[in-house]
């Protein structure tokens, strides 16, 4: 933890803001289609990787890089300096959507990548293995029922859940869990009274004080009515969906979790990307949103995305993949930087 007290740290950020300012200088923000922009708090930087992909859609950090899954077809390894590198043949991840770096413990496939993948765009979802050559192979096979590939995640080392992936198809809002056999087998369903649309899962650490170990998966109900009915929900070991609900108030969240120590002013903090309405829904508005929680209440933090779908802290970075940052079928990476 930090030793300053927060009230001489906002005093020196404040002081820090106002010379940035009488200097004229900017911070970067991503060009876009629209010629709009995006803003985060001082003293953080915004900006968009540049980057050969055309719409990366969900991550997973690999060492001090990222494994990408693009919309447009394809998986890539990506360097922080924007280099992307393709892995695995792209006319077998012709759907990829979640992406996961398997652990130590997982069978024999420590280092190696999984896919949740769709050979027609509303097809079943499969997840699919990149081996280190870059082969790819059908891993396991989900039900015909399981449509609409979403995140795929580990289970933490250390936790109930460790030792098997968890897939989330929205289709029939399914979590499924698999073994390093390959076995899937449905882990939870959660559409009663009302179906969720799932969009990632996580695990909270050990020192969470509300959900300690626990699964933590974004949702939002398939219904008509207001807009920020999205919501973080807890889920346990048996695959059941906690009464008490970790946070809401999101259009729809798609990728949270804890900054590094000393991340700026955020020392551990929790952050929740909100994707808001699709831009091919609302006209390419800018709803996105990045969000911090402080006492309970999630805060503004940085807005003006277009639909970030995925987020996670790679080194001293926070990583966010936006399928449609630059308009249309023009996606980008965006990181978000400590200047402190």
């Amino acid at each position: 933890m930090n030793s300053t007290p927060r009230s001489d740290r906002n005093l020196m950020f404040a002081m820090f803001a106002l010379a940035i300012l009488a200097t004229g200088w900017a911070f970067p923000r991503p060009a876009t289609a629209e010629g709009g922009g995006l803003d985060v708090e001082i003293p953080f930087e915004i900006k968009a990787l540049k980057t050969s992909l055309t719409a990366p859609y969900f991550l997973d950090k690999d060492g001090a890089d990222v494994i990408v899954s693009d919309r447009a077809g394809g998986v890539y390894k990506v360097t922080m300096s924007g280099k992307a590198s393709a892995v695995g043949a792209r006319d077998k991840l012709k759907n990829p959507a979640g992406v996961a770096v398997a652990p130590a413990g997982f069978g024999s496939h420590a280092g190696e990548y999984f896919v949740l993948n769709a050979n027609d765009a509303k097809g079943p979802c499969e997840v699919d293995a990149i081996d280190k050559s870059g082969g790819v192979s059908s891993f396991a096979k989900l039900p015909a029922a399981a449509t609409g590939c979403r995140g795929i995640a580990f289970g933490a080392s250390g936790t109930p859940y460790a030792g098997k992936l968890y897939a989330a198809t929205t289709g029939n809002s399914t979590i499924y869990a698999v073994d390093p056999s390959g076995k899937a087998l449905a882990f939870g369903s959660y559409d009663k009274p009302v179906a969720f649309e799932l969009t990632t899962i996580s695990f909270a650490p050990s020192d969470d004080p509300k959900a300690p170990n626990m699964m933590l998966v974004g949702m939002r109900p398939n219904m008509g009515g207001a807009s920020k009915i999205g919501r973080i929900g807890i889920v346990g070991p048996d695959g059941k969906l906690k009464d008490d609900v970790y946070l809401v108030g999101f259009v729809r969240p798609s990728g949270f979790g804890y900054s590094p120590a000393n991340w700026g002013t955020y020392d551990h903090a929790f952050f929740i990307v909100d994707t808001g309405k699709f831009a091919s829904e609302n006209e390419n508005m800018r709803d996105g949103s990045v969000s911090r929680l402080e006492k309970g209440i999630a805060r503004p933090f940085a807005s003006g995305l277009m639909d970030p779908t995925d987020m996670k802290f790679v080194g001293s970075k926070m990583v966010i993949t936006d399928p449609a940052e630059r308009g249309k079928g023009q996606g980008a990476i965006v990181i978000i930087s400590s200047m402190m």
